[in-house]
């Protein structure tokens, strides 16, 4: 396939027709090594568009079910692969190698870079895309008077191309821009703690999105938050209108992106039903005209971990993680329960992307 895609690069074929070609291919490896048969093709497949196009085009693709889990195994240094297919879990059977030194957590990702840290001591931080193999080292993690992690998240700016990694304490947040290599702060002006039921932070839509616990004087309860990246702040996003009915009792909050969309999941502990709403396109949306519509309710479902959050889409199907995986009909009926214990090995998207974690500082338009 190279060879004859390296004979195009000398004939008259237009460079759009040749960016068609390359856009095809999914493999990163390909594309990684076919930037070095000339001056054209490096330009084309370093083009934030074009890498913008590809990782939409690989999300695409039919069957794409692959995830990482977020620890290494003790027998190895690579994060094994998970491929839910079917209604079946296919596990353990290859891993992602070459992970930075020292490295053995994800703690989230981003347009498929993940942010690694050691599970021991969590006092380095590191930038990886395993489909690419390229790492970035943040500088020294950024202490705010010993006040300890909250929660962690990436947001990319596909304007600036900048990968912006945010540290979220109980009263202040921290920010480390790749591309300036330097740390900000900003006050919350509440005080806020991980809730427990959630994870690291979503990025989806072209923000990062968090549900935390806050305390202050005039507010108490759980909050879903944003970081804007052409602001750099945390903003407050209103959730549905649902959670604020105080006749309805509503646990277990948690996000998930679902089909390139903000999803938030609640569990309705007096009926036992399982809640899924899809935020409105857009990140620049007033708190009170948030757009939610409810995609999904299903009726008898027991939720035994309070954990439990939507992982993604399978044909007809949203995949739930708890300690085990169920599989959710969107005709609202729980169809499959795989009693696999993954509780240890928590799952997170694996993306075939050419993001490199320094970003790009330009963009075609």
């Amino acid at each position: 396939m190279a060879r004859k895609l390296a004979k195009t690069s000398s004939s008259n074929i237009p460079p759009e027709i040749i960016e068609i070609i390359l856009s095809k291919l999914l493999s990163v490896k390909s594309l990684v090594r076919f930037k070095a048969v000339s001056k054209s093709w490096n330009t084309i497949i370093s083009d934030p568009l074009f890498i913008q196009n590809h990782l939409q085009s690989s999300d695409n693709t039919p069957n794409n079910n692959l995830f990482l889990r977020r620890y290494t195994n003790s027998t190895d240094r690579g994060f094994p692969l998970v491929k839910l297919e079917g209604g079946k879990i296919h596990a353990g059977g290859i891993s992602v190698e070459n992970i930075p030194n020292g490295y053995n957590v994800i703690l989230c990702d981003c347009n498929g870079v993940l942010l690694l840290t050691d599970r021991c001591s969590e006092k380095k931080y590191a930038l990886w895309n395993p489909s690419t193999r390229r790492e970035r080292h943040l500088a020294t993690r950024y202490e705010l008077n010993g006040d300890y992690v909250v929660d962690h998240g990436i947001c990319y700016d596909k304007i600036t191309g900048d990968f912006k990694v945010v540290f979220i304490f109980a009263t202040e947040y921290a920010i480390y821009s790749c591309n300036n290599y330097s740390w900000a702060k900003n006050k919350l002006g509440t005080k806020c703690r991980n809730i427990g039921s959630t994870g690291s932070g979503i990025f989806v839509d072209g923000a990062t999105y968090w549900i935390l616990g806050v305390e202050s004087t005039n507010i108490s309860g759980t909050q879903l938050v944003y970081f804007d990246s052409r602001t750099d702040k945390l903003k407050v996003l209103r959730m549905p209108e649902q959670l604020y009915d105080d006749k309805i009792y509503f646990l277990s909050y948690n996000i998930a992106s679902l089909r390139g969309s903000l999803c938030l999941y609640s569990y309705n502990y007096h009926e036992k039903s399982v809640h899924i709403w899809i935020k409105e396109k857009g990140i620049h949306v007033g708190d009170n005209r948030t757009n939610w519509k409810e995609f999904v309710t299903v009726g008898y479902f027991r939720v035994r971990y309070l954990w439990m959050t939507p992982l993604c889409f399978v044909e007809n199907k949203v995949v739930f993680q708890e300690k085990s995986i169920r599989f959710v009909s969107t005709e609202k009926t729980v169809e499959e329960f795989l009693a696999v214990d993954v509780y240890r090995g928590r799952f997170i998207p694996y993306r075939n992307s050419l993001y490199y974690p320094a970003g790009v500082k330009t963009i075609r338009t």
